[in-house]
């Protein structure tokens, strides 16, 4: 079997992502955590609009009850 050579190495890019956002948020609190992650710009619309769907507190759990009530049998 030949190996062929990568170009992007996925597995490292995202270790070496982790291990910068691990020095970013080391000490603190929850608070200051959702905070950093809520002043991250996302370049990608429908990451956006998840994190500022999951941003907003019982936003889930009110759709899934919405759901459940509307959703025929």
């Amino acid at each position: 079997m030949t190996r062929t050579k990568k170009d992007f190495d996925a597995v490292g890019m995202m270790r070496s992502i982790r291990d910068k956002v691990s020095t970013d948020i080391e000490g603190m609190t929850l608070e200051q955590e959702l905070a950093w992650l809520a002043s991250q710009e996302l370049s990608d619309p429908l990451l956006k609009r998840l994190r500022d769907g999951a941003a907003q507190p019982g936003a889930a759990a009110d759709r899934a009850t919405s759901r459940s009530q509307t959703a025929t049998p």
